[in-house]
């Protein structure tokens, strides 16, 4: 190969080279004000896709899929599609190809619209200093043997009583002198251990042996509440938990918050970790909870 041909190679792999650069920029701009179809969340270490133009690489954590974006599922690939408008998990097995397509809300929705439109349209819970707030369970719970679990300063005991709120005359689920979480099957009560199908129940809590309630909070058990309903523990079973919590109203808040704070820390960064966070805490008003997950979502990078 002559001088000049060798140089005519090197000037059209930079030109390839720089294009490919130019136009993954021009996709990232574009992403940031597209709004998500799906989420794909790897299983295990077969997890695989392929961006269009680009080589097959491994899923590590949850990745957006946009509307209008192609990427394959190469052959003997497998992981879970989460569909963002209604939270619906199904199992992908490649080979397969993907390509869905979403339209903009009218009215943002957290996983959906872009990022930029959540950030401004969601409102930051106020800071209150000491407030003692019940995480979970809150508004409905899907286990009836729930894991209770509250902010709680440190080194202070509280009281909690579990009430039947239909029935005054049930005496209530209490435990006295403890920290978060508790299992509701660990409190006192003559009553049977787990909570009732769809019943409706008040959550009272003070620190220990005070005289004034803290911090409260109404549930209602969902119509298919099972005692063999547990908290999942693989980190794609727990973020599909807290999207479906959060996909449907009325919301199972605070199920969803559990599935969140037992998630790994990269994946509680991921885009569809930092999407639920937002969510959530503005929901339960966790201030310094949601300035975290504010400050995580400014510093993700799209794909």
């Amino acid at each position: 190969m002559t001088r000049r041909a060798i140089i005519w190679l090197g000037v059209t792999i930079a030109l390839v080279v720089a294009g490919a650069l130019v136009g993954r920029s021009l996709v990232r701009a574009k992403t940031k004000h597209t709004p998500v179809a799906a989420y794909l969340v790897p299983i295990d270490n077969n997890s695989r896709m392929k961006p269009a133009w680009w080589p097959s690489s491994r899923l590590d954590l949850p990745r957006a899929l946009r509307s209008g974006e192609r990427l394959t599922i190469p052959a003997g690939a497998s992981l879970k599609l989460i569909h963002a408008d209604s939270g619906a998990a199904e199992l992908i097995t490649g080979p397969a190809r993907l390509f869905l397509q979403q339209k903009l809300p009218s009215e943002p929705e957290a996983l959906i619209s872009p990022l930029p439109e959540i950030l401004g349209a969601i409102t930051k819970p106020p800071h209150t200093d000491n407030a003692v707030v019940i995480t979970s369970p809150v508004d409905m719970t899907r286990y009836l043997n729930p894991l209770i679990t509250w902010t709680a300063r440190e080194g202070v005991s509280y009281d909690i009583a579990v009430a039947d709120a239909a029935d005054e005359f049930v005496p209530p689920r209490i435990a006295r002198g403890v920290r978060p979480p508790i299992a509701l099957a660990t409190l006192e009560t003559p009553q049977r251990r787990q909570l009732g199908v769809d019943r409706n129940y008040a959550i009272l809590i003070r620190e220990a042996n005070a005289s004034v309630i803290a911090a409260g909070a109404r549930l209602l058990t969902t119509t298919d509440a099972k005692l063999e309903n547990q908290l999942p523990t693989t980190p794609a079973e727990l973020i599909a938990e807290a999207t479906a919590a959060l996909a449907k109203k009325p919301m199972r808040t605070g199920d969803a918050w559990l599935a969140l704070s037992h998630l790994p820390p990269d994946w509680a960064r991921s885009e569809l970790g930092v999407r639920l966070r937002l969510r959530v805490t503005a929901e339960l008003g966790l201030a310094d909870e949601f300035n975290s997950a504010s400050t995580d979502a400014r510093a993700l990078k799209t794909p």
